[in-house]
């Protein structure tokens, strides 16, 4: 198993559709969609005392990291949805921001009706589908990113033109030392990950073989890592076709934390893994400090990951990307293509009838 990862055969005959080759291209993608996002001409907007995003999966997880970014700095309150219907209190004062990178995702869909009634103002982010021809055909606003993606793949396309549309419309400061910072670290986490660099050196690897086998827990802090624990939990279930969990700290230490001793058979395929970041609260610190004697006590083995880079998005996307490998690297352990999401086509193709 230690030598499997670095035959070249493996990744040609478990990833025909290249979902590692869109980590090792996340750089590119999240330049590319920066580009996009500054030339994209939105015009102005009314003021708005709130912002929700709606989407779903990989359109979604893009709206909780930057709303887990800008929470600190921004002057009005930031909600992601997931469901079909918006919160009470949307109207004409609010803006509502739908991502959908088909275009055709029911519960954003559903959403944007019922802002449109609502007469909030509406921006898209989308390939087109559904959604980009009822915001032409509305007069509503999008911002078209590239089709040809699986959704989870094209994270860059949803994070990156929110963090420029937020510092346009004063959600945040100017982030241009933050985006730098942020591709000073993606650069060097691709260049550590990618597939050339052997197993005895790549952290992406090694954390793949000592998860083989066993369901991930992954804990990270409270705020703005709680949507990285989501991604990379995501990212097991849909490249590597296995379970995963996530919670966060601290209230997973209010309950639990009491839920590792039953049942033993169930307990025993359970592994380990801390999300960690220097900025993290002093007493969160000093909890995974005493989350680890607990475990020890367990016998549970731990993974220690800690993020990297200068500044709060660096960190955050240091993980997002170590994650995106370390999950494609163990589905081709599994011998499974990383691609295929039978189970939610399925979903889809019954609800469309």
């Amino acid at each position: 198993m230690n030598n499997f990862l670095d035959i070249s055969t493996t990744r040609q005959q478990l990833d025909p559709s290249g979902i590692l080759d869109t980590a090792e291209l996340f750089f590119q993608q999240c330049s590319h969609a920066e580009e996009l996002a500054r030339e994209c001409n939105i015009p102005k907007l009314r003021k708005f005392d709130n912002v929700v995003i709606c989407g779903m999966g990989g359109s979604a997880i893009g709206g909780d990291l930057i709303r887990s970014y800008a929470s600190a700095e921004s002057p009005v309150p930031i909600e992601v949805v997931r469901n079909y219907t918006l919160p009470q209190y949307v109207g004409k004062k609010t803006l509502v921001i739908t991502g959908s990178y088909s275009g055709n995702t029911e519960e954003t869909l559903s959403c944007y009706r019922e802002a449109r009634v609502r007469e909030a103002q509406i921006v898209a982010i989308t390939t087109g589908g559904s959604l980009g021809r009822l915001c032409s055909r509305d007069g509503y606003p999008s911002l078209r990113i590239p089709a040809g993606y699986a959704p989870r793949t094209a994270l860059g396309y949803s994070i990156m033109p929110l963090l420029v549309l937020f510092e346009r419309w004063g959600l945040l400061p100017d982030q241009s030392v933050a985006i730098k910072n942020m591709y000073k670290v993606l650069k060097q986490t691709i260049n550590a990950n990618c597939f050339e660099v052997p197993t005895s050196s790549n952290p992406a690897k090694q954390l793949a073989i000592s998860l083989h086998g066993s369901i991930p827990v992954i804990y990270a802090g409270q705020d703005a890592f709680e949507p990285v624990a989501v991604r990379w939990r995501a990212q097991f279930n849909e490249n590597t076709k296995s379970f995963a969990h996530n919670f966060v700290v601290p209230e997973m230490n209010h309950n639990e934390i009491l839920g590792w001793s039953h049942p033993t058979a169930g307990v025993c395929k359970l592994s380990i893994v801390f999300l960690l970041d220097k900025g993290y609260h002093k007493q969160i610190k000093k909890r995974f400090k005493v989350m680890k004697t607990i475990f020890d006590s367990h016998e549970k083995t731990i993974t220690e990951v800690e993020s990297d880079g200068n500044g709060l998005l660096a960190r955050m996307v240091s993980l997002i990307s170590l994650g995106d490998f370390a999950t494609t690297y163990l589905a081709y352990l599994y011998k499974q293509d990383p691609m295929p999401i039978p189970e939610i086509d399925m979903l889809k193709h019954e609800l469309a009838k």
